[in-house]
């Protein structure tokens, strides 16, 4: 399989985990993804407090604080995809630079020990390369996808079915000055989260 379809085949992973068709997995993504709005707010929270001291205010922090919790998930896992293309881009990169640094030794040594420098380093630069997928472009895409996976629907979960995330709540709070979560705010905070992950799905399907 080549690099890319490593790096599809990783996001398809993540997606079936986090829709719970991995058992022992099921869940994990909306974890993941609750961890990270958790830690914005969080962090958004002592912001707000700080910023409250300067006489700054607070629903236009609050605002900005659940509007970046919005964004992170996201962020990050076009983050990955990017790294995860980059290793591919430099899995050849670091062969070639490996075997030209190896064939150099035959200016430097005897030609049986230059020759099983060279050959050692064939056989590293080729295993780089066939490994690189499996074990690096792969993980990072199943990790891409599990956090789309457990953001997007947790987001647009009805307010009747569950309750309202502290971010679109935050979101309300600021824009309105009232607490709720309104289905027009939670399909507006979807579609914002959604933009880095569509750049994330356009970049992993393009050459």
């Amino acid at each position: 399989m080549r690099g890319r379809g490593w790096l599809l085949g990783g996001i398809a992973l993540g997606v079936a985990v986090g829709v719970g068709e991995v058992p022992f997995l099921a869940g994990a993504g909306r974890s993941l993804a609750e961890t990270m709005e958790r830690l914005v707010n969080s962090g958004g929270n002592r912001i707000i407090h700080a910023a409250a001291t300067h006489g700054a205010s607070q629903r236009v922090v609050e605002g900005f604080t659940a509007l970046f919790a919005v964004l992170l998930p996201g962020v990050t896992a076009l983050l990955l995809v990017v790294a995860a293309r980059a290793t591919l881009r430099l899995r050849a990169v670091v062969g070639l630079l490996l075997v030209a640094a190896a064939a150099t030794g035959y200016a430097y040594h005897g030609r049986g020990v230059a020759s099983g420098s060279l050959l050692l380093a064939l056989a590293v630069a080729g295993a780089a390369v066939a490994l690189s997928g499996p074990l690096m472009v792969a993980p990072l895409g199943a990790l891409a996808g599990l956090i789309a996976t457990g953001t997007l629907p947790h987001l647009a979960t009805a307010p009747g079915s569950s309750e309202p995330t502290t971010t679109v709540s935050s979101l309300h709070d600021a824009l309105t000055g009232a607490p709720g979560a309104p289905t027009w705010l939670r399909a507006l905070v979807v579609v914002i989260a959604a933009v880095p992950f569509a750049a994330g799905a356009f970049l992993a399907l393009r050459r």
